[in-house]
Formats: C-alpha cells, structure tokens, sequence
C-alpha cells in the first residue's frame, strides 16, 4: 500500500517541496499516451478525499462539454515525477498534471508546459498575488492556482491553562510579537517540564524557515531577483532568534531538519505543547489527537511584520496534450469558484481565489479552526512565493538542511552558515 499525499509530505516535513525534475524534458511526440482526443488524462496524486473531489470536478465538466471525457489518473505520491518525467521525455506525457508551485519553475523552463494566459490571463486580480506569482515563469502563467496551504501554531489548551495563559491570539493583527512567543514558550516549558515547541523546517519542509528571515525584515534575494541579500543583519538575527529554540531547550534536539520527527507527529502524544503544522495536516492529527483539546492560532510576527509559508498545488496543461484547449478549459474550471469552494471543504485545503479566501467555508474537517489557516494564508508574501518557485530551489533547500542544521546544532557560526547559503542561492539562480 503506498503513502498517500498526507502521509508522505508529513514525513518529509513539506506540503510543498519536492525533489527538481529530473533530466532534460522533451516536448515532442503524440503526447496523451496516445489517447483518444476526445479524453483529457489528468495525472493526480491524492489522499481519498482528494481524489473524489476530483472526480466530482471532472464529471461536473464532462456535462458542460458534450463529447469530452476527463479520465483522473492517479498515481503514488512517491512516484509522481519519476513516471511524469519519463512520459514527457518519451512524449507520451498527460493532458494536465497536478504540480506543486514549488515545481511550476522547473517545468516550464524545460519546456513542457502550455502557457495559459490566453485561458486565464483575464482572471490574475481574483488569484490570491502569492499564488499568481508562484505559477509565474518568465512573466507568463505556466499554471492555474487551485489551493494552497500554510501553517499556523496548534496549541494543547490543557497546556495552556496550567501555564495560566489565558489570551490566544484570535486574529492576525493580535498575533504575538517574536518577543512575546518565546516568553510563552518558557512559560509552558516551566509549567510542564519538557520542550513546549515544534517548528515544521524537518527536512522538505526546510524552506519554512524563509518565513522567519521575512519577518524579521530580510530577503533572500536583492530586489530585483537577480543577486543573494541572505547575508544580512535581518539574516543574523532570524538565525539567532531560531537557534534560541534549540539553546533554551524550548525544542527537542531530535526535531532538528535532517530528522523525519514532524511536529504533528509528537504534539499528539503531549511531550510538546505547540505545534508549526499546515492545515492539510488537521485530518489525519484529528484521529490520531484523541485525548488531546487544541485550538489554533497565528504564526509569531517580527520586527517586519507577518510571513507565512507557500504550500499548496497548480494544475499545468503539458505541451504535449492532444487537445490542449479543452485541457486548458478543464484547468480552468479546477479552479472556478464553485469547484475550488467543493475541492477545498472537502480535502481541508485553502481556497487560490480572493473571494473564497475571505469566506467561512463549510469545511468537512476541524471547521472551527480552518478560518485561522484561511486568515494566516494572507501572509503569504508574493515575494517569498516568486522566490520558493525557482527552477533551482530544490538545492537551496538541500543547502538549508545541511547548514541550520549545522548552525543550530553543530557550532557553525553565522557567518559562514549565511555565507554557504549565498553560494547554493547563487548556485539556483545560474540554473
């Protein structure tokens, strides 16, 4: 039985990040694996929910365009790229595919995919900007944005009342300064007597730590994108800020980023009483949180403000569809407000469109604390996601891995750590 979506991102520690594409892609050939026209293929992965809604979507589709089959593909989440890749270099690729943003920059620039701004150019104002940047190559929309997820801090409030901490904060604007969290965090460290905290940077998901470099007021490219800024007195003070955790003993030293221990792992069992982890996460931690009452509430700001991290998946129509204007019609409908509002009350994922952002959706899992998810996805900044959506940032999340962790836990300085990681940004925008 292979790991469904959920369980694979979990373990490695991202919704978001993959390993690049490998291999140059070829755009030629027949394409659709030799399909009949008339068929769309959509390559998917997806837990059960997901792939029901799909398939809703797709039959929903079909009654609106007689004569046009939508076939939904679904393949392991594991083997995703490797049999995509494979049928695109052979040209035999899908119709459309299922594609993380972080991936949209790797694709288009070899190739592979249909530019849909003629399909949805007219549409960019209702896209939440984050989103819109991420399916960006080259100025033009390689993608259309149908969810995303971020994260936001669960909180154990049988914890919280014994650390007598009674005021969470309940909206964005009220979310607690850098300063504030971490005297939260030894308060509850002292009121239970163990490490009160886990931030989701394991592994795939090291890029989250991007979300404390922005807030604290860095970047880590010059403005216009073209040069490193990581090495920065914004950069040294977000390292230091997060080395703090580890130093005070507020995180488990065995929830560093080269290990599989998530957060969500261990909050349900009660040895942390905070927990970094995206909402997509909710339905598999409600089973599995049984003996455990949590709430939510917002990320910590700092001196600049709030940062989120991107998650979430576009739809791409290949170069080598059959019938690429019906495929486009089909990625755009993915992404009308009624399919989004389906897709994502069911499978537990946040809206691409401004207008269901704002809206209080009818969410099949954890309703209650899905709003805060909704409000703290605002504070994805298009920057970061422009950024995160590199064809070469698989291997600054690689260089992110070996040198915070090197940094935090091996008595790397920070300079050199700052320095390391200039040369793999260096290294992604010459690929």
């Amino acid at each position: 039985m292979h790991l469904n979506r959920r369980q694979l991102l979990r373990a490695a520690g991202s919704t978001a990040l993959a390993v690049a594409a490998s291999g140059a892609l070829s755009a030629c050939g027949s394409g659709s694996g030799g399909s009949d026209p008339g068929t769309l293929t959509f390559s998917v992965w997806g837990s059960d929910n997901e792939m029901a809604a799909f398939n809703a979507v797709a039959r929903a589709f079909e009654k609106q365009n007689a004569g046009t089959k939508v076939k939904v593909e679904q393949l392991p989440y594991e083997q995703m790229r490797s049999t995509l890749d494979a049928r695109l270099q052979s040209g035999q690729g899908p119709d459309l595919f299922r594609v993380t943003y972080n991936d949209i920059g790797i694709y288009s620039a070899q190739g592979v995919l249909q530019d849909l701004g003629p399909t949805i150019g007219k549409d960019k104002a209702d896209f939440i900007d984050a989103l819109w940047a991420g399916v960006q190559y080259e100025g033009k929309p390689y993608g259309v944005p149908h969810h995303t997820d971020t994260s936001a801090v669960l909180y154990n409030k049988r914890h919280f009342a014994k650390a007598g901490i009674k005021d969470v904060p309940a909206t964005l604007a009220e979310a607690w300064t850098w300063e504030e969290f971490f005297e939260i965090a030894q308060r509850l460290k002292a009121s239970t007597g163990h490490a009160s905290l886990g931030v989701n940077w394991q592994m795939g998901g090291a890029y989250r730590w991007f979300n404390w470099l922005w807030q604290s007021g860095g970047r880590a490219l010059t403005p216009d994108g073209t040069a490193p800024a990581i090495e920065s007195a914004e950069a040294r003070r977000a390292l230091a800020f997060t080395k703090s955790f580890y130093d005070a003993g507020l995180m488990p030293k065995n929830m560093l980023l080269k290990t599989n221990n998530s957060p969500d792992l261990v909050f349900p069992t009660g040895k942390i009483s905070m927990a970094f982890a995206g909402d997509f996460l909710l339905p598999d931690l409600a089973t599995r949180s049984t003996g455990i009452e949590y709430g939510a509430t917002f990320l910590p700001r700092g001196a600049a403000g709030h940062a989120a991290d991107l998650g979430g998946n576009a739809v791409a129509v290949t170069t080598q569809s059959r019938n690429p204007e019906a495929a486009a019609r089909f990625a755009a409908f993915l992404a009308e407000p009624e399919q989004m509002r389906l897709f994502c009350e069911k499978t537990t994922v946040l809206p691409a469109r401004k207008q269901l952002a704002g809206e209080r959706l009818a969410y099949a899992v954890q309703p209650a604390l899905m709003p805060v998810f909704q409000e703290q996805a605002t504070a994805i900044p298009a920057d970061l996601a422009k950024f995160v959506t590199l064809p070469g940032f698989a291997g600054v999340n690689d260089a992110l891995v070996q040198q915070l962790e090197a940094h935090f836990a091996g008595g790397q300085g920070a300079d050199r750590t700052l320095s390391a990681l200039s040369a793999a940004l260096k290294k992604a925008l010459d690929a």
